[in-house]
């Protein structure tokens, strides 16, 4: 392959790893946003949970115009240099470049897939505990209705004490 060729290949490379890391920054972002989500839902702190859900789709919009750049280069590569991805990957691509500029990308790819898995594990989280919240939301609701509205004693004894069946107060038991 002619000295050209190589440096066009190693300016793909080194636009490719650009685009690797604007994509790592956008996922680092969402990441932090799902941490925070984590921390509101604890406090059960619904003014913060709304702004962060504005942020998230403001970030999360970023994120895949990100991907989809990076794809697009990727596809558009993969023509130029007749090699289809897939089957072909980005190490096909850095086995052809100068070692340092593979190296370059190497290091963004293993940073991004890091940040996607740790976004991925941080999602599941968020998603378990939105599901514990809502089965509590139900279980208070439920034990509210059964003492509140369905109980023909009420709250109170006929002295006005509070009945020693509960809900008068409030149901305490937190994420």
């Amino acid at each position: 392959m002619p000295n050209r060729a190589a440096g066009l290949i190693d300016d793909d490379c080194r636009l490719l790893a650009s685009l690797l890391e604007i994509e790592e920054k956008n996922y680092r972002r969402l990441h932090r946003l799902a941490v925070r989500q984590n921390s509101y839902m604890r406090r059960q702190d619904v003014d913060r949970l709304a702004a962060n859900s504005v942020d998230w789709n403001k970030h999360l919009t970023r994120a895949n115009e990100a991907r989809i750049a990076r794809e697009r280069f990727m596809n558009e590569l993969s023509l130029t240099m007749g090699v289809p991805i897939p089957p072909g990957t980005i190490e096909d691509l850095i086995a052809l470049t100068q070692p340092e500029v593979g190296r370059q990308v190497r290091r963004v790819l293993v940073e991004l897939r890091g940040t996607a898995r740790r976004l991925g594990r941080q999602n599941a989280l968020n998603h378990q505990l939105a599901e514990f919240c809502l089965d509590l939301a139900q279980e208070e609701v439920r034990i509210f209705k059964s003492c509140v509205i369905d109980d023909t004693q009420g709250c109170y004894k006929d002295d006005a004490q509070p009945s020693s069946k509960g809900p008068g107060g409030v149901l305490v038991r937190q994420a």
